[in-house]
C-alpha cells in the first residue's frame, strides 16, 4: 500500500510537470495577439484602454485594489514585452508602494493619479531605479536626485512601473541607428505594426501605453522625441511649454530645449498627467465655450489627413471655433540645421557635468567614462558598437564647436519666437494645426521655440498605421490646447487596439 502510494505521488509529480512544461510550451509558441487577449483582463476588468477616471471608480467600489492592478500590469509587461522591447526594466519597489498607497486609500487619502500605474523614459531619473539613456556604460552610475516631474508625480499617488525604452542616448548615439534602439534594451517595436518604424527616442513610453502595459508615461522632448513616435502610435501626448525645472533630473541632450511631457491614450488623461507635472493650474481654469477661439491650418502640412480630421474639425467649429485655412509659415530652411548644430555644441559640456556632479558611481561603473571623449572612446571599443558612425558624438566635441553666435540657442530660440508671434498676431490665431508626423517635421518650429504641444490621434490610413496632427499655441497657451484636444478627442474618437501586424 506504501509503495503504491509512494507510485501515484510520482505519477502526480511527472504529471504537473508535464502539464506546466505544456503551459510552457504554448505560451513560448503563443503569438503576441494571443498574449495580448490572455493578459487583457485584471479580476474580470478589462484594462485595455482603461482611463484614469475608470479605474479610479474601480478603487472606490472596491473591486480592485492598486496592489492588484500593479500585478496585472506586471503580468502585460512580462507577456508582451519580448515582442515590443518596451520596457527596460521594472521597479522592484513598485509592489511595496502599491501596498502603501492601498493602505493610505483606506484612511481616505487621495489624490487626481493615486494608484496609476505608468512608465517613466528611461533618461529620467527614478529614486532606487538606474537611469541609462539605453547604454550600458551608465547602468551602474546612478543620478543623485529623482527628477522634478517624478517627485511631482509621486505627490499625486502614481504607481512606477519602471523604465521604458529609448533611443540611445536620446538619438545622438549614431546616424545609422533606427529610432527606438537601445544597447540595453533593444529595438522598440510599433504595436500596430511591429516592422514598420516607430521614430523618436520616446518611442518605448509610447509603445508602452499604446500596447496598454502602462495607462500613462513620461517622456522628454527636445526636437519631437515625444510627438514624433505618439504620431504613430494614435496617442496624445503633450510637450508643455518649455519650463527650466523640468529638465532638472534628466541626462541631459540639450538643456535649452529639454522638456519632460506625458503621454496617454485620451486627451483628458494626457490633461490629469500635464497638470500634475506643472507649476501652473490648467484644468481649474474655465472656458465655457470656445467661441472666438481661432485656430489655423497650415493646409500644406495637414493635407495628407485632410479627410480623416474633417469631421474633428467640423465638430470644433460646431463649438465656436473658427478655422483659419489655407495658411503658410515661412521660416528660414537656415533655421533647423543651426538648430541641430546648437543643440550638439550644448551636449559635450552638459553631459561632462552630469556625470561630474549629478551622478554616484558604484564600484563596478567604468571609471574612465567622464566626458564627451571619454564616451565616444567607450563606443569604439565596444564590440558590438565598432560600427557605429559616431558623427553626432564627434560633431558634439568642443574642438568641433565655438562660441560663435550662430551656436547659440537661445538666440535662435527668440528669431523663432519673433516669427512666430508675429504670424499668430497678423492672422489672430490662439493655435495652429499641422502634420505630427516625423518625416514632415512641421511642429519642430513650436519646440524650438520652447512653445506647448499636443499630438491629435485623427484615425488611421489603410494599411493600418495611425495618423496624427499637432496642434500647438504661443509659451503658455497649455490650458487652452489641452481644453481643446479634450474637446476633440470627445467628437472625434480615433483610438483603435493595435494589431501587432507582421
Amino acid at each position: 500500500m506504501e509503495d503504491g502510494s509512494v507510485l501515484n505521488r510520482h505519477l502526480m509529480s511527472w504529471l504537473c510537470m508535464v502539464w506546466w512544461l505544456l503551459i510552457a510550451y504554448s505560451l513560448a509558441h503563443s503569438t503576441v495577439v494571443d498574449l495580448e487577449e490572455a493578459t487583457a483582463y485584471c479580476k474580470g476588468i478589462d484594462l485595455r484602454e482603461i482611463t484614469i477616471k475608470e479605474v479610479h471608480g474601480y478603487f472606490l467600489s472596491g473591486e480592485m485594489s492598486v496592489e492588484e492592478l500593479t500585478e496585472c500590469y506586471f503580468g502585460r509587461i512580462r507577456a508582451l514585452n519580448p515582442s515590443l522591447n518596451a520596457v527596460i526594466s521594472t521597479n522592484p519597489n513598485a509592489r511595496k508602494d502599491a501596498i502603501e498607497l492601498d493602505l493610505k486609500m483606506k484612511r481616505g487619502e487621495w489624490g487626481s493619479l493615486y494608484g496609476i500605474p505608468i512608465l517613466v523614459k528611461d533618461n529620467i531619473a527614478v529614486d532606487g531605479m538606474q537611469t541609462t539613456g539605453g547604454t550600458l556604460f551608465l547602468q551602474d552610475i546612478f543620478p543623485e536626485q529623482e527628477a522634478i516631474a517624478v517627485q511631482r508625480l509621486r505627490q499625486h499617488g502614481v504607481i512606477i512601473l519602471g523604465k521604458a525604452n529609448l533611443s540611445e542616448l536620446s538619438g545622438f548615439l549614431a546616424v545609422d541607428t533606427k529610432s527606438g534602439f537601445s544597447t540595453a534594451g533593444g529595438q522598440t517595436r510599433n504595436p500596430y505594426n511591429l516592422t514598420s518604424d516607430i521614430f523618436g527616442s520616446s518611442s518605448g513610453s509610447a509603445a508602452a501605453v499604446a500596447a496598454n502595459l502602462a495607462i500613462a508615461a513620461l517622456g522628454t522632448e527636445t526636437e519631437g522625441s515625444i510627438i514624433a513616435p505618439c504620431s504613430v502610435t494614435g496617442l496624445f501626448c503633450f510637450k508643455p511649454t518649455y519650463d527650466s525645472s523640468l529638465n532638472q533630473g534628466l541626462i541631459p541632450l540639450a538643456k535649452t530645449m529639454d522638456t519632460v511631457g506625458v503621454l496617454a491614450r485620451t486627451a483628458i488623461d494626457s490633461a490629469i498627467m500635464a497638470q500634475a507635472i506643472a507649476t501652473q493650474p490648467y484644468l481649474e481654469r474655465t472656458l465655457l465655450n470656445f467661441k472666438g477661439i481661432r485656430i489655423g491650418i497650415l493646409e500644406d502640412y495637414v493635407q495628407p489627413h485632410i479627410k480623416l480630421i474633417e469631421n474633428g474639425l467640423l465638430e470644433l467649429e460646431a463649438m465656436g471655433v473658427e478655422l483659419v485655412r489655407n495658411l503658410t509659415l515661412n521660416i528660414p530652411p537656415d533655421y533647423t540645421c543651426s538648430i541641430q548644430m546648437a543643440m550638439l555644441c550644448e551636449f559635450g559640456p552638459q553631459i561632462q557635468e552630469y556625470l561630474k556632479n549629478g551622478t554616484t558611481r558604484l564600484p563596478s561603473a567604468d571609471p574612465s567614462i567622464q566626458n564627451l571623449t571619454s564616451i565616444i572612446q567607450w563606443y569604439r571599443n565596444y564590440s558590438s558598437s565598432k560600427n557605429y558612425t559616431l558623427v553626432m558624438l564627434e560633431a558634439a566635441l568642443p574642438e568641433s564647436c565655438s562660441n560663435e553666435p550662430s551656436l547659440s540657442l537661445p538666440k535662435h530660440r527668440l528669431a523663432i519666437q519673433h516669427d512666430l508671434t508675429e504670424f499668430f498676431t497678423r492672422y489672430n490665431l490662439h493655435a495652429t494645426l499641422v502634420s505630427s508626423h516625423p518625416l514632415v517635421s512641421a511642429f519642430t518650429t513650436a519646440n524650438a521655440a520652447g512653445y506647448p504641444i499636443i499630438n491629435l490621434p485623427v484615425g488611421f490610413t489603410k494599411d493600418g498605421s495611425s495618423a496624427s496632427v499637432a496642434m500647438y499655441g504661443l509659451a503658455n497657451s497649455d490650458p487652452l490646447l489641452l481644453k481643446l484636444a479634450v474637446a476633440f478627442d470627445a467628437k472625434s474618437p480615433a483610438r483603435l487596439l493595435p494589431k501587432y501586424l507582421n
